[in-house]
């Protein structure tokens, strides 16, 4: 044995050693970026030209309900473009909705839950986002925060969110200097009742800008980041997702589809036939009118519908779609 000083002097040696290295462990090592206090995990889904990359950087997304929406609203941009306002002639040239190799992908993000101001993450084209940033790079994304119709304002690195009743819920619907409204402004009234019945149950959209971007990989910590992609569940062509619930409407208003001129694979979407079709057997047959009410298909069966194209192939779902193809 050691004499009783030696041990007590060994004693606080180890004791200093053990100090040492924890202060030193403390000051050298590296604050989370992301605070385990205010981080949730989101699965969202958001659409894009597959020339992108997986993070959804500067671009928006969705849950469930949301990306509903924005697919749902959609199905009315040929007649809607046919006869263009300035309200609506940014979706005739949106590439998230007109260009020839979009995809869905279905994310998971983990993201700081203190959110910020949603922004308006478009695509440029011909230098301008059409939401006032007429300056921007062609083919680049841009988010804005500012208001509508003031000067463009660059969000902050906060992941941004939005309810779509709070955003869209205010009715276009309605009779303006003796003008009855246009059947699509009606049924875009109609889808945010369809799909966001309350703010527990979704209907959000999202914006996670490059400033709050952690990086790539699970251990990327950017100091001041808000978000990061921990996984990409699956990537599907557009064309097939929609041809996937499309059947399933079809099959639903059977009785209204059969006067149009084609469904199935040869289905014209463009038709007017066809797209009233739609609306009727989504919505409900007065949900294109003043006052009309939003019946139509159950959402479940319509949440059920959205998500099935993500199922494995073996169960119906679309396959899987690499990038850059």
């Amino acid at each position: 044995l050691l004499p009783l000083v030696h041990q007590q002097d060994t004693k606080t040696m180890t004791a200093r050693t053990f100090l040492w290295v924890a202060l030193s462990v403390a000051v050298t090592a590296p604050a989370l970026a992301l605070d385990p206090a205010f981080t949730a995990n989101i699965t969202v889904y958001h659409v894009y030209p597959n020339n992108e990359g997986v993070p959804p950087i500067n671009m928006n997304t969705a849950d469930l309900q949301g990306d509903m929406y924005f697919d749902l609203r959609s199905v009315a941009t040929p007649l809607e473009c046919a006869h263009p306002t300035a309200r609506s002639a940014h979706d005739c040239d949106n590439p998230e909705v007109v260009a020839p190799n979009l995809v869905i992908s279905k994310v998971t993000l983990e993201v700081d839950t203190r959110y910020g101001q949603y922004g308006r993450c478009n695509l440029c084209v011909n230098h301008t986002d059409n939401h006032g940033n007429n300056s921007c790079t062609d083919g680049a994304y841009w988010c804005d925060c500012g208001n509508f119709g003031a000067p463009p304002v660059q969000c902050n690195a906060s992941v941004g969110r939005v309810q779509l009743r709070d955003e869209f819920g205010r009715r276009q619907c309605r009779t303006e200097n003796g003008q009855p409204p246009a059947l699509w402004d009606c049924w875009r009234d109609a889808v945010v009742d369809k799909t966001c019945v309350q703010p527990q149950s979704g209907g959000y959209w999202y914006s996670t800008t490059s400033m709050g971007y952690c990086g790539d990989g699970p251990n990327a910590n950017t100091p001041g980041c808000t978000w990061r992609l921990l996984n990409e569940v699956k990537r599907v062509n557009k064309t097939c997702s929609d041809n996937s619930i499309y059947t399933v409407v079809e099959s639903a208003g059977a009785s209204c589809f059969k006067d149009c001129s084609s469904v199935g694979m040869q289905r014209n979407t463009s038709s007017a036939c066809w797209i009233t079709c739609f609306y009727n057997t989504v919505l409900g047959p007065t949900a294109g009118v003043p006052g009309g009410n939003v019946t139509g298909m159950p959402l479940s069966i319509l949440e059920k519908a959205w998500d099935a194209p993500f199922n494995p192939e073996s169960e119906g779902g679309c396959p899987d779609v690499h990038p850059g193809w």
